[in-house]
């Protein structure tokens, strides 16, 4: 468990610069997860307002700082190369002592969202979300060693379709990893036309999970669970699929746009578990959330 010490937040973003500098992508970069006080974790309902308090400029991932991969935006496609007629994202991350969790939302405008997959399981057909978590804090090279499980992958595809709307790896189809138990839940909302322009809202609360065996038929009592402290580094990432086409017969993503600058499919950003923020109002209204939005979309 990686510490580091607590000199405020902006002191501890700077140090946490130069840990694991070797294990992480890009090098020299570091995400920070705002500190939920007790009582003020956000219900995983796919409404963002409980993270209305949260100030952007500080714990915001935005379209500009994403990474096209895998080709499907085009060749060479510069970081931030999204085309914000096309789609739009923010992105925040959250964790909690008490309740040893990892909280994620990310809002997504689309100019049309795409749900016809034919094949309930290609999930990545369709408009989709993926989240990574490696607790331990791993190289790419170190992931999921021998029979062990340590990257884990929570993929979803809203709405749900074809009674489907999650994936985990790389253990897949275990019956007690799933939304609404203790390991994690997740939701999401949206305003405007369901399967047309739209803005998603997605929300994910982690458990996170240190190791486990890499078989379908783990069980709960083989997990080891890690326990999250505060000015801990991890890793994660967060990746977006667009679709705008197609029948619904075959990968018709025209972008897939990460946190990840490499590939997709691990975690590899270091993400600082930070203190608590005194400059943040956890009454603040929840009418920030939409101002705040408005803002996003104000600087393409």
């Amino acid at each position: 468990m990686k510490k580091l010490l607590s000199m405020g937040l902006m002191s501890i973003a700077v140090l946490g610069l130069a840990v694991g500098s070797d294990a992480h992508e890009p090098p020299g970069e570091l995400l920070v997860a705002v500190n939920f006080p007790d009582g003020s974790t956000p219900m995983i309902d796919g409404n963002s307002s409980d993270w209305s308090a949260v100030p952007l400029d500080q714990y915001g991932i935005f379209s500009e700082t994403l990474f096209s991969i895998h080709g499907f935006a085009g060749e060479n496609v510069d970081r931030g190369g999204l085309d914000a007629s096309s789609m739009q994202i923010r992105h925040i991350i959250g964790w909690n002592d008490a309740a040893n969790s990892l909280y994620f939302t990310s809002r997504v405008y689309d100019n049309i969202h795409v749900t016809q997959r034919v094949d309930a399981g290609r999930f990545y057909w369709d408009d989709s979300w993926e989240v990574e978590v490696n607790a331990q804090h791993q190289a790419l090279d170190d992931l999921n060693p021998g029979d062990d499980a340590t990257n884990f992958s929570y993929k979803f595809a809203f709405p749900v379709y074809l009674e489907t709307f999650e994936w985990y790896r790389p253990n897949r189809n275990l019956p007690w990893l799933t939304s609404g138990s203790q390991w994690l839940d997740v939701a999401a909302d949206y305003s405007g036309d369901e399967f047309g322009e739209s803005t998603y809202d997605y929300e994910l609360r982690v458990t996170p999970i240190s190791s486990m065996p890499k078989s379908e038929e783990a069980t709960e009592g083989q997990v080891n669970i890690h326990d999250l402290s505060e000015g801990e580094v991890v890793h994660v990432t967060i990746t977006v699929n667009d679709v705008d086409g197609g029948d619904g017969d075959e990968d018709n993503r025209i972008g897939m746009w990460s946190t990840n600058p490499i590939q997709c499919c691990h975690a590899g950003q270091d993400l600082l578990l930070t203190p608590i923020d005194p400059n943040i109002d956890w009454g603040a209204a929840t009418a920030v959330e939409e101002s705040s939005w408005a803002k996003i979309k104000a600087q393409f």
